[in-house]
């Protein structure tokens, strides 16, 4: 008996630290069933631990989530070597574990599906939100407007004597807002309405929080027997019922367009736009309703995370870096010199206010991970035959906090964009919406609220610390980052 365990362990092991990795490149040694996940620190935004690796094992490296290996590729020219030069092998796709077979009851929405499906639905989403203005001066115009309503809703609690605001719920309304007329047709101004999108908007938070947890990781590769064990089942319901409580908006959205749409009438928005499409298609096409369902579930969570998460932490570290807020003030006071609303025409007129932006997306550096991709067929990576269905985790993280392109890389600096005479300057590695053809669905329509929001915002308000001191810097783990809690002083500054 003593033997047989023996044997057992040594198979075990012999399994676990080297049959298993003889064939990829190196990595963390990983543990049994877990692989490395509680290597990554839950508390905070990890990009200490694939900094450390990166360090250790190179440019390539292996590490384990459960059972799976992940080929990490941490180097902008590997980068553009695979994902550019070769983009249709890396543009595969997968999902946390067993997520989409289990909870969404097969391949569906936009992000965690590949192949013919993911090509057909990418297509149909960016023709649609090109008709409905994307990247022109009709959604300049939404932005703008909804720009009007955030104003107001500042200079409401001015009046009011509240000079302390707490503009995360402000901001997030007014992304959230823009989003939701290309998918659902209007916007949240009704008291009713911002009620149900703040509900909403928690269940989000928590939800992208959860999805990095190990235990949820775990739960999902293992989700039958997850929902009977102690802990994991905690991090199984938490994870479903969030993706419950989203997709039953989405469903709910859908039905009030089902039970007023015409036939006849133009399309108005996304929803409009599929449910018309579906009919052309008919019965047998993949235009159904669980794809719809779950592409608005997608694109409702990537189209409001990012880009709110993105202009709050502009905020963030204009009070951490007062230097260079006066900086933005200066440009806008030599260029705008009024509180009239900045517009496209004026970008290329304010080099500054757009390294600025640059340098918040680059530092903010959005998704410590990154969403990983999948290969379409075998490859041959720096000596390493990777075979197909492996998959690959473009670092993008390491690549935006690369030192060798952006010295002092945890410092704020937006003159790194510019050159000597104040100009732009381009850096390749700056790539905040990855690359290839798995870039960014939503890239210029983020462009354009980034610029308009952050622009018009700081010209608008003189901002100060809450009682002198700066908000934390420091970041809420999940699939995207997430900014703590914090309150400034506000006033006009015209």
């Amino acid at each position: 008996m003593f033997f047989i365990i023996l044997l057992f362990i040594f198979i075990v092991l012999f399994y676990n630290y080297f049959w298993k990795r003889r064939n990829f490149p190196p990595g963390p040694p990983p543990l049994p069933l877990l692989g490395n996940v509680l290597e990554f620190d839950h508390q905070e935004a990890d990009y200490k631990t694939f900094k450390k690796w990166k360090e250790k094992y190179g440019d390539i490296y292996t590490f384990w989530a459960s059972e799976k290996p992940f080929i990490v590729l941490c180097d902008y020219q590997l980068l553009q070597d695979t994902l550019v030069k070769d983009g249709e092998t890396y543009s595969g796709r997968i999902c946390v574990g067993e997520f989409n077979p289990h909870v969404r009851g097969g391949e569906f929405g936009v992000v965690f599906i590949d192949g013919d499906l993911w090509k057909e639905h990418r297509r149909f989403a960016i023709q649609v939100f090109r008709n409905f203005g994307m990247g022109k001066n009709v959604m300049e115009e939404k932005i703008q407007l909804e720009l009007g309503y955030f104003f107001e809703d500042i200079e409401t609690s001015l009046s009011r004597g509240e000079n302390i605001q707490n503009l995360i719920p402000k901001i997030e309304i007014t992304v959230a807002s823009i989003i939701n007329q290309l998918l659902f047709g209007f916007a949240y101004h009704e008291k009713a309405e911002v009620e149900k999108f703040t509900k909403i908007k928690e269940t989000i938070n928590k939800h992208m929080q959860i999805a990095t947890y190990p235990g949820t990781l775990f739960a999902m590769h293992y989700p039958k027997i997850a929902p009977y064990l102690p802990i994991l089942k905690d991090r199984y319901h938490g994870f479903i019922n969030g993706y419950k409580i989203i997709t039953e908006y989405c469903k709910e959205q859908i039905s009030a367009h089902k039970a007023k749409r015409s036939t006849d009438a133009e399309p108005n928005d996304y929803v409009d736009a599929y449910l018309r499409e579906a009919e052309l298609k008919g019965n047998d096409s993949t235009f159904t309703e669980v794809q719809l369902i779950n592409a608005l579930y997608d694109i409702f969570i990537a189209g409001q995370e990012t880009t709110a998460n993105t202009i709050i932490f502009s905020v963030i570290y204009a009070l951490n870096y007062p230097e260079k807020l006066n900086k933005l003030y200066h440009e806008l006071d030599k260029v705008i010199g009024s509180d009239r609303r900045i517009t496209l025409a004026d970008r290329n007129s304010l080099p500054y206010c757009n390294a600025f932006i640059f340098e918040v997306q680059r530092l903010v550096n959005l998704l410590p991970q990154n969403l990983p991709h999948k290969l379409t067929k075998d490859v041959e990576i720096r000596g390493y035959k990777i075979p197909k269905n492996t998959v690959i985790l473009p670092q993008i993280s390491s690549v935006l906090y690369d030192e060798k392109a952006f010295p002092n890389p945890e410092t704020f600096i937006p003159e790194r964009f510019l050159d000597s005479e104040g100009q732009p300057k381009r850096i390749d590695e700056f790539i905040p919406f990855s690359l290839g053809k798995r870039q960014c669905l939503g890239e210029s329509l983020a462009k354009m609220e980034l610029y308009l929001i952050i622009a018009n915002f700081f010209n608008q308000y003189k901002l100060e610390p809450e009682n002198g001191s700066p908000p934390s810097m420091k970041k809420v783990p999940g699939v995207t980052v997430q900014p703590h809690p914090f309150k400034c002083s506000l006033k006009k500054r015209y």
